[in-house]
């Protein structure tokens, strides 16, 4: 469908659900909806992005196919922010091979291959080496470590932020309306406690399914802080290792160690979990785009988790050199193209959060 023709569905469905208001307590979507009363490209790609996917209006609506109304909010917002994700982002156009399981696979492999090209002026040929001393500096040198690490993750955040600017102008204008610490705290406590999952008052939404369950607020919440877990073990370990002078590798109880190994283990509970309810969901309240793009963001998340557990429980043995390198493959890979996938979603469904809490300060 024609962008221009997504939109005109959606308004003309939101303009029915504006008229109704049966689900105006369901989530924070409907009470914005009320607040607007010609919608624009911004404010529709503002409350897709405030849409959590929770489905309970679905469920709840009496104008859902087979009736003449033909209104299917979950679906038509997928769309939006399935077409939106792209024109945020610098290129805008970005070669398919990097967003598909192939080209992570390819790109993951080939960066593998250059660290391992790379290191072996200096450390020689170790990877394959029987003597394992669970360190990543007996593999690699520390300059070729941090960027590998560093240059994707720098290279994440600059074009990150570039998406941030475009999609704040085009869904609520000035940037000065960003600088606001007591909305920051009120959307930052919203989105940890992912309080718009939980659909319609008590019950938890309706996903996969029509029956309320919370396993997808539970799996999320899996998946995010095990993630945020992972990054503080790397910025721990880099504390210890920078101003402490203590080298991997770590202690089984040390800082890294624990924060890596249960963060790593929510990653692997949470992206099974959200993998698992998505073979369940209703078909005719997404799309197939967003569902690949779903299974390659949880897929991308549990090959790191997978690997990152790997190299600590076989770091002592003959095969750590090669899980670290498919390891960091990985990292190069993930990080790298992250703007370009769905993880931006999560970015984007913040900054909707905050400008909900902004409206909210001003009614």
């Amino acid at each position: 469908m024609p962008l221009d023709d997504l939109f005109a569905e959606a308004e003309r469905q939101m303009n029915i659900c504006n008229s109704c208001r049966y689900c105006e307590g369901y989530c924070a979507v409907w009470p914005a909806l009320e607040l607007r009363t010609e919608l624009t490209k911004g404010d529709l790609t503002h409350l897709a992005n405030l849409c959590h996917d929770c489905r309970d209006c679905f469920t709840a609506c009496m104008y859902t196919p087979p009736h003449e109304f033909d209104l299917n909010p979950p679906k038509v917002f997928t769309e939006i922010r399935t077409r939106t994700y792209g024109e945020y982002v610098w290129p805008r156009r970005v070669p398919r091979l990097l967003r598909g399981a192939v080209g992570g696979i390819v790109v993951s492999v080939v960066a593998a291959l250059v660290m391992l090209l790379l290191s072996i002026p200096t450390t020689g040929a170790r990877v394959f080496s029987a003597d394992a001393s669970g360190s990543p500096y007996d593999l690699m040198p520390h300059w070729l470590l941090l960027i590998v690490v560093g240059v994707p993750s720098v290279w994440a955040v600059a074009i990150g932020a570039v998406a941030v600017v475009r999609y704040w102008r085009d869904t609520h204008g000035p940037l000065a309306d960003l600088a606001s610490p007591r909305l920051w705290g009120r959307a930052l406590a919203t989105a940890a406690t992912l309080r718009h999952m939980r659909g319609g008052g008590e019950e938890e939404c309706a996903y996969p399914d029509e029956e309320p369950t919370p396993a997808r607020r539970r799996y999320h919440s899996l998946t995010f802080y095990g993630f945020l877990l992972c990054l503080l073990s790397t910025m721990s370990a880099a504390v210890m290792q920078e101003f402490l002078g203590i080298l991997p590798p770590y202690p089984l109880l040390s800082v890294p160690v624990v924060l890596g190994t249960v963060g790593g283990i929510g990653l692997i509970v949470g992206c099974t979990g959200l993998l698992a309810l998505k073979r369940r969901s209703a078909r005719d309240q997404t799309t197939d785009t967003m569902l690949k793009a779903d299974h390659g963001l949880l897929s991308a998340l549990l090959v790191l988790a997978v690997t990152g557990v790997l190299t600590l429980v076989l770091r002592d043995t003959v095969v750590f050199g090669v899980i670290l390198m498919i390891h960091l493959g990985a990292i190069v890979y993930c990080f790298g193209v992250a703007p370009y996938t769905k993880f931006m979603h999560g970015v984007y469904r913040l900054l909707a959060i905050y400008q909900d809490e902004w409206e909210h300060a001003r009614r």
